[in-house]
C-alpha cells in the first residue's frame, strides 16, 4: 500500500541520517586524523564520502531489517511508518557517494581508470540505479500507472535486489583490506592516524551482513515457499516467538563481534 510522503516522517529519516553519518564521520576523524583538510595524497572529499556511504549502507540495511523489527517488537510497530523516507535518505546518501567518488575523488578513483568490468564496481553502479528506480514510483502515480500488484513486487523485489547488490559491492571491494586488519593491523601513515582502530566500512558491513542473516533466517524457518507468495504478515504464534528469540541471539552476537572486533590490537 503506497504510504503519503509526510513531513515529520522525513524529519525522522533526517535526523537517523545525519546521526549515522555524524557518528561515522567523527570515527573517521579520529582514526584518519583529517576530515577535510587531507593530507596531498589523499582527496579532500575521501573521509566524508566514506561517511556518507557507510551511512546510506546501514539507512538501507535497516530498511530491510525493519519488516523482522515491527514483526517480532509490537512495541515499534510506529518505525514501519518511516521505512519509505529512510530509504528514499539512505537512497539519496549512496547518489550522493556515487557522484562524488566519480566526479570529486580523482586520486582515489580517477575516471579514466574505472573498471565497470569489475563486478563489484558494477554491482554498486547497478544497486544505486535500482534504488532511484524505486524512489521514482514510490509515488501514488506510480501505483495508478502499474497497478498496485505490479508495484508492490517491484518495491518488494527491488529492495532484495539492491541489498544483494550491496552485499557484493562493498564485500567485494572491502574484503582483502578487512581481512588484512584483522589479521595484521595496519600501519600508521599520514593519511591514517590510528590503524589499529575498526574500518568504519567493518562496521558497516558487519550490520548489513547481520540483517541479511535475519532475513534468511526468515526465508527458510518463517514464510512458506521461501516467502515467494509475499505474503509477509502470515506467520504463527509459534514461529514468530522462535524468530524473535533467533533475532535476539544473532544481535547480542552481532554485539559481540563488535566487542571483539574493537578490542581486537587492546586484548589480545
Amino acid at each position: 500500500m503506497h504510504k503519503p510522503s509526510s513531513g515529520r516522517d522525513y524529519l525522522v529519516a533526517l535526523l537517523l541520517a545525519s546521526s549515522v553519518t555524524v557518528f561515522l564521520g567523527f570515527y573517521l576523524f579520529i582514526r584518519r586524523g583529517y576530515l577535510f583538510t587531507a593530507p596531498s595524497s589523499v582527496d579532500m572529499l575521501y573521509v566524508p564520502n566514506k561517511a556518507i556511504a557507510g551511512a546510506g549502507v546501514i539507512l538501507i540495511a535497516f530498511v530491510f531489517l525493519l519488516g523482522p523489527i515491527v514483526r517480532y517488537f509490537d512495541r515499534f510497530d510506529k518505525w514501519l511508518g518511516y521505512r519509505k523516507e529512510i530509504g528514499i535518505v539512505g537512497t539519496f546518501l549512496l547518489l550522493a557517494h556515487g557522484t562524488i567518488t566519480y566526479f570529486y575523488l580523482p586520486l582515489k578513483s580517477p575516471r579514466a581508470e574505472l573498471d565497470l568490468d569489475s563486478p563489484d564496481l558494477l554491482a554498486g553502479i547497478i544497486g544505486i540505479a535500482i534504488l532511484t528506480f524505486l524512489f521514482v514510483i514510490s509515488f501514488k502515480k506510480a501505483i495508478d500507472i502499474l497497478g498496485a500488484k505490479k508495484w508492490w513486487f517491484l518495491q518488494r523485489w527491488g529492495i532484495r535486489v539492491a541489498i544483494f547488490l550491496t552485499v557484493v559491492h562493498v564485500v567485494g571491494l572491502k574484503w582483502e583490506g578487512w581481512w588484512k586488519w584483522i589479521t595484521v593491523g595496519g600501519t600508521q601513515t599520514p593519511a591514517l592516524t590510528n590503524p589499529l582502530m575498526v574500518p568504519a566500512s567493518l562496521i558497516a558491513g558487519l550490520f548489513l551482513l547481520w540483517v541479511i542473516v535475519v532475513r534468511l533466517y526468515e526465508v527458510f524457518f518463517i514464510y512458506d515457499n521461501l516467502g515467494f507468495a509475499g505474503n509477509e504478515a502470515s506467520q504463527t504464534p509459534e514461529s514468530k516467538m522462535r524468530g524473535r528469540r533467533f533475532f535476539i541471539g544473532s544481535f547480542w552476537t552481532l554485539v559481540i563481534l563488535y566487542i571483539i572486533l574493537f578490542t581486537r590490537f587492546v586484548l589480545w
